[in-house]
């Protein structure tokens, strides 16, 4: 058949150019953790945190862009009309609530080494904010657990895409099983070898294509299948005869269908600031200008690549008048195109391509973000504390294989079924994500917010979430997805009683912490105990070379010591610095690897400063600019006028999200302020080996209280840097 003949070649051409861009990534994590500063760890993982503005708004942009912005949103404006609008003003009031914890969470990043939302929570809820360790272990696990769901959901999505679209595409020449399986394959090569900065320069290529394949389809669609103005010629008059989609486009959605609208919109503004492979790209930014600058311009391409989906699921509503069982609207309109000639088959395969682009780049990040938080938040820190790097990769890539078959098999089962559809999936997997949020949005800001409001919210937020998802009044059971009959979806009534609970208690547990036998939070550091992150500083310190290490582990350190930190330590405590760093002498000597990428659990300060980047009035302006991108003020299933070829409704709301997105992009390059955090020494990772020592050596890191701490490096690494330079 002549679209297999053109699918081959073109989809080949973009394997091979996504192998390679894997290599190229490949090679310069080995150049950078191996000849480099030696941290594998963090190359892996977060492409040694140094990505700049142009890879950054790539990588940012193909991962956001899903197969459901290519393949669901087609599927889903074919079928609803304009609901499918709901995505613009989702996606932008997303981005814009990016603005609430990025400056932060990149902050302390850079001066923590952070990979994962659940370290952040772990440290922020330790005592003095929660009364017991155990508060801070339960909400780190609760957390991990809940932010695992968006990642399957993500992998079977792209998997199903995928698969559907080809099939649909070569008319099952190229059945569903070999798309997946082929494209499962080439993205856990990507994975393996070359991590964060592979699936980066991958995403370039991917973000690229899939940008300019939907400005090319705009075109395509209108000079083939005349458009929107075609379209409107079929659906834009009343006919009462006329098919349930044809009438989605003709009236005022009904109300429990504007219910729903609000729902998704609010729903998804909140959860997905909290999914793995997005806050990824927080930490693996080299600056804060390359956030600002890439967030600035990502409020505005929901305008490019999803509004392009919905108009093609809109044409495709007048141009295929029915689909078979398990085909996509919009793989069946690429077929209508290719079916006009050579050239027209080209450039369908073209637009396929930057179809599986959307789907690859999302699949690869969900991946790596999910052997990610298996590393950092359960081996590390539950299993083998003390794994070297190598450790640690192998057991990351072992975690990728096991994710990637669990995806794969469940992305073939889904096609076969035909459900959950993609709309259904979306909805699952905000279902647990948004119940993280409380925890990193106000602990960010809050710092009278105790661990236990926290975790008695999340509980009972989860609990009636998880109990409304598999009970009868979940109507889209059956589905696979999640809505109530009044339009609220279970997700956001569990986030409801959540935040609730959160707020209430947290109030009473600031100010009346006796009635909970709590005790009172320490005072506050004074507000001009801040510091600026160093550009340089990403969370890792270089040790000396092991030579030099165990040429140095006699040396007068203590002396060091003072002279570097400029503070009298105890004679008590010199003792303990000498057996905690001849262990730290042996560890590297045997091993330089031991002393890398190590997670040091310890209390996150946040002081009591505020951010001008949460300027009241702006967010109250975004906050109803976005309200009303929801028709609620409009009568329910009334005709609906129109303006152009679109209803006079979704043109507002598509309106009124342009605004939002303008706001948005002044509030990143304007009103966005770099989080100082407070004063204290940087650990680096290798300070976790201070625990071997029986004699709680960790007590040299603690600095008398009203003491500014040295802010490029503690006790002992100025240690180890100072005695590296002596004679044994």
């Amino acid at each position: 058949m002549a679209n297999t003949s053109v699918a081959y070649p073109v989809l080949g051409v973009y394997l091979i150019l996504i192998l390679g861009a894997g290599f190229i990534g490949a090679v310069m994590n080995f150049r950078r953790g191996t000849l480099g500063h030696h941290d594998q760890v963090r190359e892996h993982f977060l492409a040694g945190k140094g990505l700049g503005t142009f890879v950054w708004f790539w990588t940012m942009m193909a991962t956001l862009f899903s197969g459901y912005s290519v393949s669901g949103i087609v599927n889903e404006a074919y079928a609803s009309g304009w609901m499918a609008t709901r995505w613009i003003p989702a996606g932008v009031g997303l981005y814009i609530a990016f603005a609430i914890m990025a400056p932060r969470l990149h902050a302390l990043s850079k001066r923590r080494g952070y990979f994962t939302i659940s370290q952040v929570i772990y440290d922020r809820y330790l005592p003095p904010s929660g009364s017991h360790v155990l508060v801070a272990h339960a909400l780190a696990l609760l957390s991990f657990f809940c932010l695992q769901l968006p990642v399957f959901t993500y992998l079977i999505t792209q998997f199903q895409s995928i698969g559907r679209e080809v099939r649909t595409f070569t008319s099952n020449s190229i059945t569903s099983t070999v798309a997946i399986n082929v494209s499962a394959a080439v993205l856990l090569l990507c994975d393996l070898f070359g991590g964060m900065r592979a699936v980066a320069f991958t995403d370039v290529i991917q973000g690229i294509v899939l940008f300019f394949g939907s400005i090319i389809f705009l075109i395509i669609q209108r000079t083939e299948l005349g458009g929107m103005g075609a379209a409107f010629d079929v659906w834009g008059h009343p006919n009462p005869k006329a098919p349930a989609r044809y009438l989605t486009m003709q009236r005022i959605p009904t109300h429990v269908n504007i219910v729903s609208y609000f729902d998704f919109v609010f729903k998804t503004t909140v959860a997905a600031t909290m999914f793995p492979h997005l806050t990824a790209r927080l930490f693996a930014a080299r600056n804060s200008q390359v956030i600002r600058r890439g967030m600035a311009c990502m409020v505005f391409t929901f305008f490019v690549v999803q509004f392009s989906s919905m108009i093609t699921g809109w044409v495709a509503s007048a141009a295929i008048p029915k689909l078979a069982k398990g085909e996509s609207a919009f793989g069946k309109l690429l077929q209508a195109v290719a079916d006009r000639g050579t050239g027209q088959a080209f450039a369908a395969a073209l637009l396929l391509a930057s179809a599986i682009c959307a789907m690859m780049s999302t699949a690869d990040s969900a991946l790596l973000a999910f052997s990610q938080m298996w590393v950092r938040d359960i081996y590390t820190k539950y299993l083998r504390p003390n794994a070297g790097q190598i450790e640690q990769l192998v057991f990351a890539k072992v975690m990728a294989i096991i994710g990637l078959v669990i995806g794969v098999t469940l992305g073939n089962y889904s096609v076969e079924r035909g459900k959950p559809t993609l709309s259904g999936l979306f909805a699952l997997q905000n279902v647990t994500p948004i119940h993280v949020t409380p925890a990193v949005w106000l602990g960010l800001h809050w710092r009278g917010l105790r661990g236990e409001a926290v975790l008695t919210g999340f509980i009972c937020g989860l609990g009636v979430t998880i109990g409304l998802v598999f009970s009868d009044r979940n109507i889209m059971r059956a589905n696979g997805s999640d809505m109530t009959t009044i339009g609220l979806s279970s997700a956001w009534l569990g986030f409801v009683v959540n935040i609730g609970i959160t707020v209430i208690l947290g109030v009473l547990m600031q100010f009346f912490p006796q009635l909970f036998n709590l005790r009172p939070m320490p005072s506050p550091p004074s507000p001009d105990q801040v510091e600026e992150v160093g550009e340089h500083e990403d969370g890792c310190e270089v040790y000396p070379e092991p030579s030099s290490l165990s040429a140095a582990k006699n040396a007068d350190v203590d002396a060091g010591m003072v002279a570097k930190s400029e503070q009298v330590v105890p004679a008590a405590t010199a003792a303990s610095s000498r057996s905690t760093l001849s262990v730290l002498f042996a560890a590297a000597g045997r091993s330089p690897s031991v002393v890398y990428s190590r997670f040091v659990p310890r209390y996150l300060e946040i002081g009591v400063n505020r951010d001008r980047t949460l300027n009241p009035y702006m967010w109250s302006l975004m906050f109803l600019v976005l309200l009303f991108t929801v028709p609620f003020y409009r009568t329910p299933w009334s005709w609906d006028g129109y303006v152009g070829y679109i209803g006079s409704w979704p043109f507002t709301s598509l309106l009124l999200s342009g605004i939002l997105a303008i706001l948005g992009a002044l509030t990143f390059l304007f009103l966005w302020e770099d989080y100082k955090p407070v004063k204290e020494g940087v650990l680096p990772p290798a300070s976790s080996l201070l625990t071997l020592t029986a004699n709680k050596p960790s007590k040299t890191m603690m600095y008398e209280a009203g003491t500014p701490p040295p802010s490029a490096a503690t006790a002992v690494p100025a240690a180890l840097q100072n005695s590296a330079s002596k004679e044994p």
